[in-house]
């Protein structure tokens, strides 16, 4: 018809309905679930202990294992998730993370033990990108897509949250194997509801380059292992060499995918300023954070004077406050860009921080509750750039990478622990070695010395073998040089979340995630799931699985 105006397009779908939360829900079930399991094992390893007898280094390697495991097999897996498709691959990693769960549990040895946390270790790393990547198509608008990233992430907060007194729970009641058996019936409760999720197809294109697998995981295995031990015990040559190393072996990774047609990553999205500045931003909360909330949780201990119970019953407080935080971060995008929103929420975190530095002067006397208050504050600044940064890389990168985004992202995450752990510990080894050697009392011996200035453990060990006068003394000397220590360790906090904000500010100023903004598939004529399409799927299979 001649003058007609042409017709008006399509505006995005901006509802989900029940059958995406559903899902949402469904996929909850185990991001929540891998994060009670990292904050659960610290509490069973006294009584792992007692029974598998492991050395000082084996017990380490319980604790560490899947971290680096994970570490090393997380760029691969989010190549992976993209290509054969992100239910397939949540399906493969909840049966294999119940099978090395079964293991551990049914463990004989310390040995099969440190196995199976290995397993259980590569086994997690599908589940975060094959989650994200289903929330993508599950949740087509982006405000929408913006509250599910959120809300999972609440989860996996909620997760480390609860797991100490969940784990004390079982632990009263159970054998230590049992907060691995847990997981096993939830493993396959799951993976039976994968008909509630929608049946999302990978690319189907492309071969995995062996080679660019055992680079990226061999490099960042190196990296992460030598920066933790380099953390935890200082320096030696061995150490040294495994970060050397590690960087080597990225640095040739990145090399190898400059020169393939089908690279396991594609560098192509850091062309994204959004996609490498979110990165970044990820990178340095963590980084600012870690040894903080290392030192932290030991101060409310050896200074504060707390039982482990009491210090993990307040810990649980600014965690919850997490919890809601983060869920809660999407609001601030209805009158923030989100660059402004991560530099607000990294600013109220340097604020929190400041606020620890105010409190911890006054040692033993400092209030729990004004230390904790802080310290909640800090979570409330972090959120934001958790929930927010997260989005912000993801809608950077089409539809297709989500998994490799996703997987870029826990790469960022395990660096900055590892960096953040490095950097604090030695910081934090510094100041007390310092302040204690000025503060002990005169007339110890040089071997007493020594031992009560390379650790606080080792000072109060000290301690017990002296005339009581003396003891209290060389303790008193030992809790105001912690205090010390825990004071320097937020300075360098304080100064990481200004320094982020900063980054935020100014690098994600022209940031968006108004719906168009998503980089299309390169020769996709339109969403390759629509929405109205997608939801009646999800509903359909939810109808097939109730009949």
């Amino acid at each position: 018809m001649r003058g007609a105006a042409p017709p008006s397009p399509v505006p995005p779908v901006d509802r989900a309905g029940s059958a995406a939360w559903i899902g949402l829900g469904v996929l909850s079930i185990p991001i929540f679930m891998t994060a009670v399991d990292m904050s659960v094992l610290f509490l069973a390893m006294p009584t792992i202990a007692a029974e598998l007898l492991p050395s000082g280094t084996q017990q380490l390697w319980v604790l560490h294992i899947g971290d680096i495991a994970g570490a090393s097999l997380v760029l691969t897996a989010g190549r992976l998730v993209d290509r054969f498709g992100p239910r397939r691959l949540l399906l493969v990693g909840l049966l294999a993370y119940g099978a090395a769960s079964t293991l551990a549990a049914a463990s004989p040895s310390i040995e099969v033990l440190i196995l199976a946390r290995m397993l259980l270790g590569a086994a997690t790393v599908t589940l975060a990108p094959a989650a994200v990547a289903l929330l993508r198509r599950m949740f087509p608008s982006d405000r929408r897509f913006s509250v599910a990233v959120a809300l999972l992430m609440a989860a996996f907060s909620g997760g480390m949250a609860l797991g100490p007194p969940l784990g004390g729970l079982v632990l009263e009641h159970f054998w230590w194997g049992a907060i691995f058996l847990l997981n096993v019936p939830i493993a396959l409760g799951v993976a039976c509801a994968w008909r509630l999720l929608p049946g999302a197809g990978g690319t189907g294109q492309g071969r995995i380059d062996g080679a660019s697998i055992g680079l990226s995981a061999l490099g960042i295995a190196g990296f992460v292992y030598g920066g933790q031990e380099l953390a935890a015990h200082g320096w030696s040559p061995w150490r040294g060499l495994a970060v050397a190393a590690g960087v080597v072996l990225i640095a040739a990774f990145l090399r190898r995918q400059r020169t393939l047609a089908e690279p396991l990553l594609d560098l192509a999205l850091f062309r994204s300023a959004s996609f490498s500045t979110a990165l970044l931003c990820l990178w340095l909360v963590i980084t600012a954070s870690a040894g903080a909330d290392l030192q932290f949780a030991q101060h409310l201990q050896v200074v504060s004077g707390h039982s482990q119970l009491t210090a993990g019953a307040w810990l649980v407080v600014p965690a919850l406050v997490s919890v809601a935080a983060t869920a809660a971060s999407p609001v601030l995008l209805r009158r923030l860009r989100p660059g402004h929103a991560i530099g607000l929420g990294a600013l109220t975190a340097a604020v929190g921080a400041v606020g620890v530095l105010f409190v911890v002067p006054a040692g033993p006397e400092a209030s729990t509750a004004a230390l904790v208050g802080a310290s909640c504050v800090v979570a409330i600044g972090m959120a934001p750039v958790f929930a927010i940064g997260t989005n912000v890389v993801l809608a950077s990168a089409p539809a297709s990478q989500t998994g490799t985004a996703q997987g870029m992202q826990d790469v960022s995450g395990s660096l900055g622990n590892t960096a953040g752990l490095a950097m604090g510990g030695t910081v934090a080894y510094l100041s007390y070695s310092g302040a204690v050697r000025d503060s002990l009392p005169t007339g110890l011996d040089a071997a007493t010395a020594g031992q009560s200035a390379e650790s606080i453990g080792g000072a109060l060990a000290a301690a017990e073998a002296l005339p009581p006068d003396l003891a209290g003394q060389v303790a008193d000397a030992a809790a105001a040089a912690f205090a010390i220590a825990t004071r320097d360790t937020y300075i360098v906090a304080a100064v990481g979340f200004t320094l982020l904000a900063a980054v935020a500010f100014w690098g994600l100023r022209r940031a968006r995630l108004d719906e168009g903004d998503r980089p299309r598939d390169e020769g996709a004529e339109g969403p390759a799931e629509p929405g109205p399409r997608l939801l009646d799927r999800a509903a359909s299979d939810l109808r097939c699985t109730q009949n």
